[in-house]
């Protein structure tokens, strides 16, 4: 996987500043909600097996009209890792990208474990079909390979900010299910199989919501409008 990503980073670096969106969520004066697709170019660079897709996507998902250029991240000094791990979640959840990417940078530089661990729990409050695991699957897999690079961190930290975070199953979930309940149904839906690996891949306060929260999509995920993911694209990602 690290010669798929080394490969593969300057592309996405090469066009990062056309591959972020000025807003993932508008209303208009109606009260008309409208959410925009997250960007995938970062999954499809670590995930997917087919150069062919990944730079069919990226060209797709590169828009000059949103271009917004951003310069490199700033360090924050003499802050400690406990203080930068809570403000980076705070920030985040109010959607305050310039102080979030901040935080996030530091904190990954300074314990890129509690980055990870703070990046997957904010991922596994939001609403499952928001994909926000999947981003941070593939923001673990090039720290672990090739280490923080500002571009990337600002595209995955803007789409975590950006895409407003719908609480309102995490607020409405029961806690109705054991913590050691064994989720054994089989999905061919991209958002549950992501959001099944980021809850697996540590040990949360939160876990027994997040259980019931997962098994909940699963036995209603018929019901669940997804988005529109081309064949292939579903295809070619292996975790």
């Amino acid at each position: 996987m690290k010669n798929r990503i080394e490969k593969r980073v300057g592309r996405v670096i090469e066009n990062a500043d056309t591959l972020d969106k000025r807003a993932y969520l508008t209303i208009d004066c109606d009260g008309v909600v409208k959410r925009k697709e997250m960007n995938f170019s970062i999954p499809l660079m670590v995930f997917c097996e087919s150069d062919e897709v990944f730079e069919s996507v990226l060209k797709e998902e590169s828009n000059k009209i949103e271009r917004i250029k951003e310069k490199k991240i700033e360090r924050l000094s003499n802050i400690p890792v406990d203080k930068l791990k809570e403000n980076f979640m705070k920030l985040v959840i109010k959607g305050e990208l310039e102080f979030s990417k901040k935080y996030g940078k530091e904190l990954a530089l300074k314990n890129k474990e509690e980055f990870l661990k703070t990046l997957f729990n904010l991922s596994l409050m939001d609403n499952i079909s928001f994909y926000k695991p999947l981003m941070a699957l593939a923001m673990k897999e090039v720290l672990d390979n090739i280490g923080w690079i500002d571009e990337i961190g600002y595209l995955v930290i803007s789409y975590f900010t950006k895409q407003r975070y719908d609480l309102s199953c995490l607020e409405g979930c029961k806690e109705s299910y054991s913590a050691d309940v064994e989720i054994s149904e089989k999905s061919e839906n991209l958002s549950l199989l992501a959001y099944k690996k980021v809850l697996e891949s540590y040990t949360y306060k939160n876990e027994k919501k997040y259980r019931a929260m997962l098994l909940n999509e699963i036995k209603n995920q018929n019901k669940v409008t997804q988005w529109q993911i081309k064949d292939e694209i579903l295809n070619s990602i292996k975790f």
